[in-house]
């Protein structure tokens, strides 16, 4: 697994190195793992309840890993095929649902929900609030639990709320609108720390900008999946435009629950 290059690269031995254990530390301090210097000069220590790949460190400083270059390779091509489609075609989903009043809008959306001046851009408005408002909750939560696992109670929850987006009240549309920016605001934070958890800095780079990429191809799929459903229209039992909500809200559940499975929480947890 990357995170367990201690290795041998080049001629050049990497060894683990912690500069302070639990023993080091006072006895009534027996839950913390280690303490490292802020950039800012603070002493912050990493507890045993947060910080799951530290204890592996911990468990196996004095493990020596050899790792040829051949083999560096063949593990990275190895995580790419495993990581890279899931996270690119989430964000893929991510963007295809925060679009999706655009596409609802030409569907009847604003003519059911009596939309007049400027009550449809305050829809975009207002996704974007919650959005700003709950990005760095988000992000302390991403980093006090599992990542994936939260990751993926957002997506799943979020596409919950794309489902509810067929409410008939103006009001309503708007305050899901807000829950579903909130919800959001935790992909970007936890694709960045998937990727430094999984790559080198130097490999960074080039995945997130993979992964980043998939935001048009969310335009793409999303635009034809109103397509599909207005071939159709008025053959329904519901108004095109709730249906276009439903279809996506519901593909979205299904990726958060590949996520939950898919995804470990850190590489360590990697089975194979």
């Amino acid at each position: 697994m990357k995170s367990e290059k201690d290795s041998e690269i080049q001629g050049i031995n990497i060894e683990p190195i912690v500069s302070f254990t639990k023993e080091d530390l006072q006895l009534d301090k027996s839950h913390v793992l280690t303490t490292v210097i802020s950039p800012s000069g603070k002493e912050v220590a990493i507890t045993n309840d947060v910080d799951q790949v530290m204890q592996f460190v911990l468990d196996h400083q004095n493990t020596k890993v050899v790792l040829d270059e051949a083999t560096d390779k063949k593990l990275l091509r190895k995580i790419d095929m495993y990581m890279l489609p899931v996270m690119c075609l989430l964000y893929c989903f991510q963007f295809m649902d925060k679009s999706s009043t655009s596409y609802a809008s030409i569907l009847g959306l604003r003519e059911d929900l009596n939309m007049v001046g400027d009550m449809y851009s305050w829809t975009a408005t207002a996704f974007y609030l919650g959005y700003l408002a709950f990005e760095f909750p988000a992000s302390m939560l991403l980093q006090r639990f599992p990542v994936a696992k939260t990751v993926s109670v957002f997506i799943i929850v979020w596409g919950i709320i794309l489902c509810l987006h067929s409410v008939p009240q103006y009001p309503g549309f708007i305050a899901l609108r807000t829950i579903l920016g909130m919800l959001e605001s935790s992909v970007t934070p936890a694709f960045t720390i998937i990727t430094s958890q999984w790559y080198k800095k130097e490999e960074q780079f080039l995945r997130t900008s993979w992964w980043f990429a998939f935001n048009g191809i969310g335009t793409i799929l999303g635009s034809a999946i109103a397509y599909g459903l207005y071939q159709n229209d008025g053959n329904y039992s519901l108004p095109t435009w709730k249906l276009v909500f439903i279809v996506t809200g519901c593909l979205t559940i299904f990726l958060g629950f590949v996520v939950l499975i898919h995804i470990p929480d850190t590489p360590t947890q990697h089975g194979s």
